[in-house]
This record gives C-alpha cells, sequence and structure tokens, in this order.
C-alpha cells in the first residue's frame, strides 16, 4: 500500500519507516493541530493505526473530532501540573503557543495576530493513565516552546513510548531548544538517534531493534508520495507552482467556458434564428400546401360540375334523339300516309268517282231542297226520270254497273237516296221502317238496280 506524508518535515516518513511492521499500532500525538495539514499521524491513521490527540486550541479540536470521530481528542495542555494557563492563540496556524514572549515576536516579526484563552491544563500521567501497561509505539511532541514541561508530567515508568520525537527549535527558528527535554528522556533510558533540523527522535533502550531505521533521512527509496497539502517549506515551491498552474488553468478554463457560453449564446440565437426560419417555412409550407388543397378542391368542384354537366348534355343528346326518333317516326308515319292518300289518288275507284264526287254536293243540295219542298214537282219529276233511265243503262252494262256500286258502298245516304229516287210511281208506296230507312215498293228495274246496290253494300 503506497505510503503519503502529511508531515511538515517529513515525521511521519521516518516513523514509518521504523515501525511499518506494526500492525494497528497506536500513537499520542500532544499538539495534533489539524486532522490533515502538517498532521503527523493522517498517514498512520490511513493505514488502520488509531490514537489519541491533545490539542488545546478549540478550532483545531473540533476539526480533529469531526475528521477522526473513533479516536480520543483531549482539549487541555499537558504540564507538570493541574491548572490554568493562558493560552496565545494564533489562528489557522500551528504556532499558537503559552510562551508570552513567542507570540509577541510571530507578532512583530510576521505580524500574527493572537488572542489568549484561558486553557486548562494536566500532568500527562494524569490525562493519559488509562493506558498504563498498554504499548505506545510513538509519542510526538510540539508545544511550541513547553516541551520540557510536558515531559516532566510523564510517569516513564508507567507510559513507554517506543519512539518519542520532540521540536527541538525555538518556534519559526532554527535555534535549538531541547537541552531539558533531553536530559529527562536520556534520565528515563532513551537513546538520541536522529535530528531532521527541527525535531529529534529517541528510542526506548528496550527497542534497539528500530534503531537501523534512523541511519539516513527520507529519500528515494522510502516510496513515498507527498499529499500537497502540507505547509512545508520543501514543498511551498511546488504548492506556489501548482497553485498558479491551477490559477492558470481556472483562467484559461474560465475563458473556454466564457468563449463556449458566447458561442453557446450566438449558436442559440442562430438556432432560435433557423427556428424562425424553419416555423416561417412550416408556415409557407402550410400556406402552400392548403393552397395546393384548396386548388384541388376547385379541380374536383369543376370536374363534379363538369360531370354534371356532361350527364346534362347526354340527357339533352338522348332526349334530342329521341325527340330526332319521334320526328324521324312522324315522318314515317307521314310518308306512309301520304304514300296511302297516293295510292288512293291513284286508285281506279278514285277515279271512277271522281264524276261522284263532284257532283255530290249540288247533288246533296239538290236532294235537300226536293226533301224540303224547295223543288217544283214537273222538275222532280223530270230529273227522277232522268235517273231512272240511267239506272236502266247501267245495270244492262256489267262493267258500269261495277264501277257505280263501288263507290256507292262508301256513300250510303247518296244510295239511299238513288233507291228512293228510282222507284216507280205507279207502284203504291209501303213504308217499312228497318233500322232507320225508308224502303218503297219499286219497279223492277229499279228493283234490280237496288239489289245490286244492296250486295255491293254488303260485300263493302
Amino acid at each position: 500500500m503506497t505510503f503519503t506524508s502529511y508531515a511538515q518535515n517529513f515525521e511521519d516518513v521516518m516513523l514509518w519507516r521504523a515501525l511499518r511492521h506494526v500492525h494497528a499500532g497506536r500513537y499520542i500525538d500532544v499538539g495534533a493541530q489539524h486532522p490533515i495539514v502538517d498532521s503527523v499521524s493522517k498517514a498512520f491513521y490511513d493505514h488502520g493505526w488509531r490514537g489519541i490527540h491533545v490539542e488545546p486550541v478549540p478550532s483545531y479540536a473540533e476539526l480533529l473530532r469531526q475528521d477522526r470521530p473513533d479516536e480520543t481528542v483531549l482539549q487541555l495542555a499537558l504540564s507538570d501540573k493541574t491548572g490554568i494557563l493562558e493560552l496565545n492563540v494564533i489562528e489557522d496556524t500551528g504556532l499558537s503557543t503559552a510562551v508570552k514572549k513567542f507570540a509577541d515576536s510571530h507578532k512583530a516579526r510576521q505580524g500574527l495576530a493572537f488572542k489568549t484563552v484561558p486553557t486548562p491544563t494536566m500532568p500527562m500521567k494524569t490525562a493519559l493513565a488509562y493506558l498504563a501497561g498498554q504499548d505506545v509505539h510513538w509519542l510526538k511532541i510540539d508545544v511550541e516552546g513547553l516541551e520540557e514541561e510536558v515531559l516532566r508530567g510523564w510517569d516513564s515508568q508507567v507510559l513507554r513510548p517506543w519512539i518519542i520525537v520532540i521540536e527541538a527549535t525555538v518556534p519559526a527558528s532554527t535555534e535549538l531548544h531541547y537541552k531539558g527535554a533531553e536530559e529527562i528522556l536520556l534520565a528515563a533510558n532513551y537513546q538520541f538517534q536522529y535530528f531532521d533540523g527541527l525535531n529529534r527522535f529517541y528510542v526506548a533502550a528496550e527497542h534497539p531493534e528500530l534503531i537501523p531505521a534512523f541511519s539516513v533521512p527520507p529519500n528515494v527509496f522510502d516510496a513515498v508520495r507527498l499529499s500537497g497539502l502540507a505547509n512545508s517549506e520543501l514543498c511551498r515551491g511546488l504548492l506556489e507552482a501548482h497553485s498558479n498552474e491551477k490559477m492558470a488553468l481556472e483562467e484559461s478554463l474560465r475563458s473556454v467556458r466564457k468563449e463556449a457560453s458566447e458561442r453557446e449564446s450566438r449558436s442559440s440565437e442562430q438556432i432560435a434564428e433557423l427556428s424562425a426560419q424553419f416555423e416561417s417555412s412550416k408556415h409557407e409550407s402550410a400556406r402552400a400546401e392548403m393552397q395546393r388543397l384548396q386548388a384541388e378542391a376547385r379541380c374536383s368542384e369543376a370536374e363534379a360540375r363538369r360531370a354534371q354537366i356532361a350527364a346534362e348534355c347526354s340527357q339533352l343528346g338522348i332526349r334530342r334523339l329521341e325527340a330526332e326518333a319521334n320526328a324521324a317516326q312522324a315522318m314515317l308515319q307521314t310518308a306512309a300516309m301520304q304514300q296511302r292518300l297516293d295510292a288512293v289518288f291513284a286508285s281506279t275507284s278514285w277515279q271512277i268517282t271522281a264524276p261522284l264526287r263532284w257532283l255530290g254536293k249540288p247533288a246533296r243540295r239538290l236532294t235537300s231542297a226536293v226533301r224540303d219542298g224547295r223543288v217544283a214537282p214537273g222538275v222532280k219529276r223530270r230529273i227522277k226520270n232522268v235517273l231512272q233511265v240511267t239506272a236502266r243503262v247501267i245495270v244492262r252494262h256489267p262493267v258500269l254497273k261495277r264501277g257505280i256500286l263501288a263507290p256507292l258502298a262508301l256513300a250510303p245516304s247518296l244510295r239511299r237516296r238513288l233507291r228512293a229516287m228510282l222507284a216507280p210511281p205507279s207502284a203504291p208506296a209501303t213504308e217499312i221502317r228497318t233500322t232507320g230507312d225508308v224502303q218503297l215498293e219499286m219497279s223492277p228495274a229499279t228493283r234490280a238496280l237496288y239489289a245490286a246496290l244492296k250486295s255491293a253494300s254488303r260485300q263493302g
């Protein structure tokens, strides 16, 4: 598993090199500060270790509780006695200290303001008494000048960490400040093994196997990665470069986003314009389609009207043909009638009876005059005699008889008048009414003419 260093000066690398063989070890971090930034314990915590944090600054104690809910956080200051001290808190730094002159120096040199917070104090042997007889694999003490007072409250016979790391310089300087603390450690049977320029490492006499791990400083063979969250000067250049690169990338990203936003805005405008054009085109298409449908409707209407007119024309044509047929039939009938009339006019009977038709009207007038008594008796007698003589002549000639009987069959009234006129005067007249006719007794010649006329009439 890769080891990532979070400590300020690779303290965690040196401790991991010596204790990596320990599974789920325990540590005590006095002056723990931030749970991640410049943390000596963070890498061990990630590898399954658990421990106790002693942190008097309220904000850092709360961050530790939030980030390490399964660890013990003591919000107090360790010292050689129980009581209250004035802690000079410099926010957001690891420089908070109970030594007033150090706080004043930070303010004078770096302009770091501080505030004084009353903080309870307790000896280590009292605060951590519950760890008596248990293994503690490392103890780190970084309390900004009070390291010696912390060790004076320690009972080295009850609590014996395998390795003790103690800050050995005046805060924020290279001035060494460890003599009093080292005397206590040496007296507790610990051996000094390594100085990293800021801290001194001591190994308990009962664990000499750990001494070889401190023969050389951290190096490439430790296969360590930096977290990038430390405030160490060793990482500052990389952090600044990274920060500058990050800022440049962010600026580039903002520029890209701005350009993308502008492009998006332009695209949105173009899309809106295209959408408007498309909508307009759709409207134009809809209008064109509507016009096309209207034109089709008009064409359909015109076609229906044309079909109606064609049907009407067809009916008119049929009626015209019927009229023409009726006219032709009438013409044929007229022609037939004319033909029959022509045949009648050309017939022998028509030509023979022509004198009778010519004499018919005067005869009817003469007959009427005789019947009404408007003709003198002598004239009537002479006419009757002439007709009787004529009748005898006709009877004697068969051809004349046939020629005169046929027309008389067509004129019954005339035939009756002739019979009445040709009756002989000497014969007594006996009036016989038969079907409306008056029959008189006639002479033999008249009777013979009458019989011939009657026979012709029946044949007709």
